[in-house]
C-alpha cells in the first residue's frame, strides 16, 4: 500500500520547482496542503486532515534542505566557466546520405583548424556545432548533403564540474533547472564526464552566465 507521504511527494513533484520554492520559503504550506487535500484524499480513499499533510510537507522540507546543503557544497566547487560565441548548429538525419559526409569531409580537419567544433551522434540524428570561421570550409564539403536544421548566432557555456559530480545526485538538475527557471531556452546540451556544455542564443549568454556564477558564490 502506498503511504500518504508518498502520495504527497508524488503530487508535489508534478509541479516544476515547487520543492525549491517551498525550501526558499516562497510557498504557504498551509494553503498548499488545502489545495492538494482533495487529490490526496481521493488517492488514499478516505478524508485526510490538512494538518497531517502540512506535517508531511514539513518533514519533506527538512529532508530536502539536508540534500540541498550537500548539493550547494558541490555547486560551489564548480571550476572554470568558458564562453564561446559565434557558433552554428547543424542537425542531420542519420541516413545513408549523411554517412557520405565522412568520405567528403574529414571531421579531423576541424581538429586541425582553429575554432570550436563538436559532434554529437544520437540514434536517429547527429548534431555538429562549429564556429563561424569554419562555416565556409564545412559547407563547401557538404555540397548536396542535406541538413535538417541550421541555427546561427549561438554561443556555448562550458562548465567545469567537480570531480565528485558523478556521485552527486541532482547536480545536473540544479544547473539546468535554474537555467530553465530564468526562462533561458537551451538549443543543445553536451556533456562529458567532468564538463557540461550548454548551447544557447547569444543574447541570453549574460543572463545564463550571471545565473551560474550566483550558484558558485552561494553561501546559504
Amino acid at each position: 500500500m502506498i503511504s500518504i507521504k508518498t502520495h504527497i511527494e508524488n503530487e508535489l513533484k508534478k509541479e516544476p520547482f515547487l520543492l525549491e520554492n517551498i525550501n526558499n520559503g516562497l510557498i504557504n504550506i498551509s494553503s498548499l496542503a488545502r489545495k492538494i487535500e482533495p487529490k490526496i484524499s481521493e488517492l488514499v480513499g478516505r478524508k485526510i486532515n490538512t494538518n497531517a499533510i502540512v506535517m508531511s510537507i514539513k518533514r519533506m522540507e527538512i529532508q530536502e534542505i539536508n540534500k540541498t546543503r550537500i548539493l550547494k557544497k558541490q555547486l560551489r566547487k564548480i571550476g572554470d566557466i568558458t564562453v564561446r560565441s559565434g557558433l552554428i548548429d547543424y542537425n542531420f538525419n542519420n541516413s545513408a546520405e549523411f554517412e557520405k559526409l565522412k568520405s567528403k569531409f574529414n571531421i579531423s580537419l576541424l581538429t586541425n583548424t582553429k575554432g570550436f567544433h563538436t559532434l554529437s551522434k544520437g540514434i536517429n540524428e547527429t548534431t555538429i556545432i562549429i564556429s563561424e570561421n569554419l562555416k565556409a570550409i564545412f559547407e563547401k564539403k557538404l555540397k548536396d548533403i542535406p541538413y535538417r536544421t541550421k541555427t546561427e548566432n549561438l554561443a556555448s557555456i562550458t562548465i567545469e564540474l567537480p570531480k565528485e559530480n558523478t556521485q552527486t545526485t541532482g547536480l545536473y538538475y540544479s544547473l539546468l533547472g535554474i537555467i530553465a527557471y530564468k526562462g533561458i531556452n537551451l538549443i543543445e546540451v553536451i556533456s562529458t564526464t567532468n564538463e557540461l556544455t550548454i548551447i544557447l542564443k547569444e543574447q541570453q549568454v549574460s543572463t545564463a552566465l550571471e545565473t551560474l556564477m550566483s550558484l558558485k558564490k552561494s553561501k546559504s
